[in-house]
């Protein structure tokens, strides 16, 4: 395989806010920006139009269930609210997918402290059996309310405009969760497909494309091509889309790295990605929970180091604390560890893995990730981290030749706009002409997410998708 390794990553501020630690072990952001103030718009800072303080809009909806749903029912605890549809191809995916990184980051959290909340914006179609399969097709467990009035558009249009959120619906326009294109009659699925014009929710093949690959679901091939539709909806700026997909690669594949371990040691990423299985924990000296961890990767270590390798990699921040190469020494000492634990000096390899809290865990099958996870781990969680792990990705020409190219544009040889030409040609990608989002979807609407706090009043709003689950993270801790 040929080497396509992220080196010199660069993250983009809307995509990977600076480092932080979750899991019980972060106290402080490596921040851009003041701690003391909310990353989003603060709603008691902004106009009125664009989010009004003060007590948050009731509604009686049901969720996917058919259960009653209500601001009530949440007393005591922070919501979060976001606007989607399940017709949506591109951009509502997105924020799930943001959303479900956020209840992972927020641990315990989650449920007990902060709930979830998303709001239909196509209440027509968006039946809570729609609603059900799709939360369940991405695995996630939140809430998804919709009307079950017999006029839901009429009923749901005074919560959207309690909400201040514009919503424009023309049932004549293309549905289900095809691509209305110009002079063509009819709506495209993903490449190659069209909608079946007696069933709507199902594509056929399109004897008139020239498809050269062909991409499943929850392929990496697909999950780019979900940002090349919304970068060529006008939804994301080119810099925003490169980010992204260089994200997804980083999620996939191990980063090159050579790193020094507390002996002195030289130790490169491409002898351990010769090799089976590697486990790579991300940790911190400082940190309690990493400490408590020492007995269990022992065990784990004397158990299955004839099969696979395990590094402990430090260097990191913490509460204003980074880590040296002495606090990984005198660590190694007064622990009586046996695998190597390297030093990080330039600070960036975890942010290159995507991970985010202490302890992190990548498990490597040669160079591609097919694990990861964070927090304290028990022995037996170790050990169902690898049994359950994914198969590693099979890659495609066209997926090596992205590759090849983002070694190239991460050096600065291209630009963003030529990359993702680039990206797009390889994956069979027709950029289209950007068209009017209801033209194209049957339904537009203004995305927002709402933050509201313990006692029920509006405090933060996010406007647009210039957030992630990172920078959304910071806003909620701040009201935890």
């Amino acid at each position: 395989m040929e080497n396509h390794h992220m080196t010199n990553r660069r993250f983009s501020t809307l995509f990977l806010a600076a480092l932080f630690v979750i899991s019980g072990c972060l106290e402080g952001l490596e921040k851009q920006t003041d701690d003391n103030n909310f990353w989003g718009e603060d709603c008691e800072e902004v106009a009125d139009e664009i989010c009004t303080a003060g007590p948050a809009p009731d509604f009686e909806l049901v969720d996917q269930f058919n259960n009653p749903v209500n601001m009530s029912q949440f007393e005591g605890k922070i919501v979060l609210i976001t606007f989607v549809y399940t017709h949506c191809p591109d951009a509502c995916p997105a924020i799930t997918y943001q959303m479900k990184k956020l209840s992972e980051e927020l641990g315990d959290d989650y449920e007990e402290s902060v709930v979830f909340l998303s709001v239909t914006i196509d209440p027509d179609r968006d039946t809570p059996e729609k609603l059900a399969s799709f939360a369940s097709s991405h695995n996630v467990s939140w809430q998804f309310l919709t009307s079950t009035a017999d006029s839901p558009v009429g009923h749901m249009s005074s919560i959207w405009q309690d909400y201040q959120m514009f919503v424009n619906i023309d049932e004549d326009a293309c549905s289900g969760y095809g691509h209305y294109m110009e002079g063509y009659e009819g709506c495209h699925c993903n490449p190659g497909y069209m909608q079946d014009p007696w069933d709507i929710d199902s594509c056929i093949e399109d004897p008139g494309h020239d498809k050269n690959a062909t991409f499943g679901d929850g392929s990496l091939e697909s999950d780019i091509i979900t940002f090349l539709n919304l970068w060529s909806n006008g939804l994301v700026d080119d810099n925003q889309t490169m980010a992204s997909i260089d994200i997804l690669t980083s999620q996939v594949f191990g980063s090159d790295w050579n790193l020094v371990d507390a002996n002195g040691s030289q130790h490169s990423s491409s002898t351990y990605y010769e090799q089976n299985l590697t486990m790579v924990e991300f940790f911190h000296t400082d940190c309690s929970h990493c400490q408590n961890q020492i007995p269990a990767l022992k065990e784990f270590h004397a158990n299955h180091s004839s099969n696979i390798s395990i590094v402990s990699v430090g260097g990191y921040n913490l509460g204003g604390n980074i880590d040296n190469m002495s606090t990984i020494q005198n660590f190694t000492i007064e622990h009586n560890t046996t695998w190597p634990y390297l030093y990080d000096d330039s600070n960036q390899l975890m942010q290159a893995f995507g991970m985010s809290g202490y302890p992190s865990w990548a498990l490597l099958e040669g160079d591609q990730i097919v694990a990861r996870s964070s927090g304290s781990k028990s022995y037996e969680q170790l050990v169902t981290l690898v049994e359950n792990r994914s198969e590693p990705v099979n890659l495609s020409e066209q997926m090596n030749l992205i590759l090849e190219n983002l070694e190239h544009w991460e050096q600065g040889h291209m630009s963003d706009e030529q990359m993702i030409e680039v990206i797009a040609s390889a994956l069979n990608y027709e950029l289209e002409e950007k068209t009017d989002g209801v033209k194209e979807y049957g339904v537009s609407h203004t995305p927002k997410l709402y933050i509201i706090d313990q006692d029920g009043n509006m405090r933060v709003v996010w406007r647009g998708y210039d957030w992630t689950y990172a920078s959304v993270y910071h806003d909620v801790v701040m009201l935890l």
